[in-house]
């Protein structure tokens, strides 16, 4: 049995580009398959500002989900388990 240690950034760039294919599939495949265009917005859908005088920031993330994306997210992580 050999020693395998795992790198994370290996797993984060497999979701990444999981669920970037799967959702491209899934937005080009919603003609033949419909149920693959739904989705969910996850996030913070209104901004956050916070001024604090010198500067201001402004808060925002949404990350807009379909189902083709979770399988592309589902397959990545059994990719990286083969790994």
């Amino acid at each position: 049995m050999r020693n395998r240690t795992r790198n994370p950034w290996i797993l984060l760039l497999l979701l990444a580009t999981g669920a970037v294919i799967g959702s491209f599939l899934g937005s080009y495949l919603s003609q033949f398959l419909p149920f693959l265009k739904y989705s969910y917005p996850l996030g913070i859908r209104e901004p956050l500002y916070l001024d604090l005088g010198i500067f201001s920031l402004i808060f925002g993330f949404v990350i807009n989900i379909n189902i083709a994306g979770i399988i592309g997210l589902i397959l990545a992580i059994m990719i990286f388990n083969r790994i």
